[in-house]
């Protein structure tokens, strides 16, 4: 079999979600993705020290977390298993920062300004690169210029500001009512599951993660849900709990980056590194051969757990009154701050023609 039949199509996929409508309510929820789960095969039979920098080529989104979690991982699988360095975390923070403005400009034209976009853009590639002259003063304009969209106003219950995210926020308010409840987050106590998976199953795992007949939810919403209010609805709710990250990881970069990573070496030559990207734990896990190359290598992002077939973004959406001239932008604005790493396509259905 020839590399290129082996490793079938390099693009980056999309998700499919259908949802079927029986009186304005959701009646049926189908998500499929094409989303390859076999771009590792690259990394079998590679020198160990190639895949840190070529996992951040591979994926164009959350890059510097990939190849994070590659070096840590396979540094953990030589038994050297270190703490990340001051300018590593701060990397990864802006990389959140930016990948999760980012996804609010998708969900609403005028969510982000380019304008603002480019400026919080280029301050955060200056404090990831340390390029940064006086870190103090990029940091400060940095919480200037997110200021300006209104970030912890709009991750309030209130937004009553003129920002471009209070003004988002009243109009997600305006969205019918989609129920909120606490979700099953993954946590680092599930991480030998997760290994379990991807030990027994492979690419299959990567491609569907599911422990203990569980398809727990990780991202902004996992991380920070007790601090919404439920009451307001799933979309409101997980837009503050988007907004809540985003005046954290401000915060942080001011006054010192947190390691949200974790890695272990559960046997010989094998080890693993989980760590919290804008769309939840990424997973990388490695097995080296005795001459330090990859005999092995699996990842499971936070995309595969949120859009799981019987997952969060699935449990949400199932059972929700919408009326059907709605339906289309509330399912969207959802799947949206979800936030999938590939474009996704919504479609409708009148369940009696399904």
């Amino acid at each position: 079999m020839s590399a290129g039949a082996d490793l079938g199509g390099l693009g980056p996929g999309a998700i499919s979600i259908v949802a079927e409508l029986a009186d304005d309510r959701i009646c049926s929820v189908r998500v499929r993705s094409s989303r390859p789960a076999h771009l590792t095969r690259l990394f079998r039979g590679r020198p160990a020290a190639e895949v840190a920098p070529l996992a951040g080529r591979l994926f164009s989104l959350c890059g510097l977390s990939h190849a994070f979690a590659a070096s840590r991982a396979i540094a953990a699988a030589r038994g050297d298993i270190r703490k990340p360095t001051p300018q590593d975390l701060i990397a990864l923070d802006c990389e959140r920062l930016s990948e999760t403005l980012r996804a609010l400009a998708t969900i609403a034209e005028d969510a982000v300004p380019p304008t603002a976009l480019r400026a919080v853009l280029a301050l955060t590639r200056e404090l990831a690169t340390g390029d940064a002259r006086d870190r103090d003063a990029t940091t400060a304009r940095l919480r200037v210029e997110t200021a300006k969209l209104g970030l912890l106003d709009a991750s309030n219950a209130a937004a009553s500001g003129d920002t471009p995210s209070s003004k988002l926020s009243r109009a997600l308010a305006r969205s019918p009512a989609i129920a909120a409840s606490a979700p099953d987050t993954l946590r680092a106590e599930d991480d030998a599951l997760v290994l379990e998976g991807i030990r027994a199953q492979g690419e299959s795992f990567s491609a569907a993660p599911s422990i203990a007949g569980r398809a727990p939810e990780t991202g902004a919403f996992a991380r920070n849900w007790r601090e919404t209010d439920l009451s307001r609805g799933a979309i409101c709710a997980r837009f503050s709990a988007r907004m809540i990250d985003l005046d954290r990881l401000v915060a942080r970069l001011s006054n010192g980056a947190e390691d949200a990573s974790r890695s272990d070496a559960p046997a010989a030559r094998e080890a693993y590194c989980a760590v919290e990207t804008s769309r939840g734990e990424l997973y990388h896990w490695v097995r080296l051969t005795p001459d330090d190359r990859i005999e092995n290598y699996a990842i499971v992002a936070p995309t595969e757990w949120n859009f799981h077939p019987a997952g969060p973004f699935v449990a949400a959406l199932l059972g929700a009154r919408i009326p059907r001239a709605a339906a289309a932008q509330t399912i969207t604005r959802l799947a949206g701050l979800f936030d999938p790493c590939v474009a996704f396509h919504v479609e409708l259905r009148e369940a009696a023609y399904a």
